[in-house]
């Protein structure tokens, strides 16, 4: 607005602005308003919200690693970095300008450009032949009608592989919901009545995450330690538990706190089957890929419509908008159909970390599920849980069960 006043007041000439110069001055305004709405400091958590640390603004040695925990799980998503550290833009419609300008640094636009090279020597050799004389009348009707086609291959192929990546993601989100169930319930059940068996626990439920992060990239495990080994080593650690307990004695086995002991063993052993089954559910979609004739019958449809749009473009646009138009019309639907590619195999990140210019140990969610990185969150979380410990802060007892003891 300030850009369209400006133009009003100091006019360069009597007669009024031509629409093309509103046009210019809207452009303006609006690049005006897109830098006034970049990133600006980090923005650090308000004073009411609930912190896993002291208030005077120091960490709590007792929930470090909590924080820690806290600060990873945002670090993966992208939305904060590590403290001290540069926070990572996350995608949003104010950095379309960003985007636009980082256009040649995308890793889909370096995984198609052998194609984009491909259809742009064509092109060029449709442009020579009509300079002398070859210039055959292509109607653009086949090319509207195959084009609808071609859109319904594309957003069908792109939606089954997208679904592909949010089953991934819930399996791998189910993955750390029972762990952290399971570790609670060793803390509070386990860990008191038989010590060794909730460390047997433990320490198989801390190697769990990244032997199915391997299993997933098709990696042998460290230790050769298979994720259904694991869960066998768990189950062998609740009967153990279980046998503790039973040699505890008859009469306390009656008890009030073993049957509630009983209930928690037969809960963790429910908690382990669905590790077995998320083993099961992540190796399903590592090893069933989309069905190689559709994925195939897509490629060669679109290579095509492409490679004879240079024949309809040169005689509706002209020669000198005919090579412009192709190649960005190449760069768009070679790009759907890239980013269906990438996202088909969603445990597949490692192998694009050098394409995206990111380090081993630091995976998000550009192209696909990043499994290393939510490993060592869980087992992040986990430990911090497992060396939590009560703060011990005196408490009196109520008036009236002071007096009791009293009496």
């Amino acid at each position: 607005r300030h850009a369209l006043r400006s133009f009003r007041v100091r006019p360069m000439s009597r007669k009024p602005p031509g629409p093309m110069s509103r046009i210019l001055a809207m452009l303006v305004a609006c690049a005006s308003s897109s830098l006034a709405l970049a990133p600006g400091p980090p923005l650090t958590p308000r004073a009411s919200e609930p912190l896993l640390v002291a208030t005077s603004g120091e960490a709590d040695p007792q929930y470090g690693l909590l924080k820690s925990f806290r600060f990873d799980e945002l670090r993966i998503s992208g939305r904060q970095g590590l403290p001290g550290g540069k926070i990572d833009a996350h995608y949003s419609s104010r950095y379309w300008l960003v985007s636009l300008m980082n256009t040649h640094r995308s890793l889909v636009l370096r995984r198609i450009r052998s194609q984009l090279v491909f259809n742009v020597l064509v092109t060029c050799l449709i442009l020579g032949a009509r300079t002398v004389g070859f210039r055959p009348a292509v109607p653009i009707t086949m090319h509207t009608l195959l084009g609808g086609f071609v859109s319904l291959l594309l957003v069908f192929r792109t939606n089954s592989a997208y679904a592909r990546f949010w089953e991934a993601r819930i399996i791998w989100g189910g993955v750390k919901n029972t762990c952290i169930d399971i570790v609670l319930a060793i803390c509070a059940n386990v860990r008191p009545r038989a010590p060794q068996a909730a460390a047997d626990l433990v320490s198989a439920l801390q190697l769990y995450p990244g032997s199915l992060s391997c299993q997933c990239r098709a990696e042998p495990p460290d230790g050769n330690l298979d994720p259904y080994a694991l869960c066998l080593r768990m189950h062998k650690a609740v009967a153990l538990a279980a046998a503790e307990v039973d040699a505890s004695g008859p009469d306390r086995r009656d008890s009030v706190g073993v049957r509630l002991f009983e209930l928690q063993l037969s809960r963790l052993n429910g908690d382990i089957d669905k590790l077995a089954d998320a083993a099961g559910a992540c190796s399903r979609i590592t090893n069933t890929p989309v069905p190689l004739s559709y994925s195939r019958h897509t490629s060669r449809f679109l290579t095509v419509w492409l490679g004879t749009l240079p024949f309809v473009l040169a005689g509706a646009v002209g020669a000198r908008l005919t090579l412009p138009c192709v190649i960005v019309a190449c760069w768009l639907l070679l790009g759907i159909e890239e980013l269906g590619h990438l996202i088909e195999q969603p445990f597949e990140v490692h192998s694009h970390l050098g394409e995206v210019r990111k380090l081993k140990d630091s995976e998000s969610y550009d192209v696909g599920v990043p499994t290393r990185s939510l490993a060592n969150n869980i087992v992040l979380g986990c430990q911090a849980l497992v060396d939590l410990k009560e703060p011990a802060t005196p408490h009196s007892p109520p008036p009236a069960a002071q007096e009791l003891q009293e009496a």
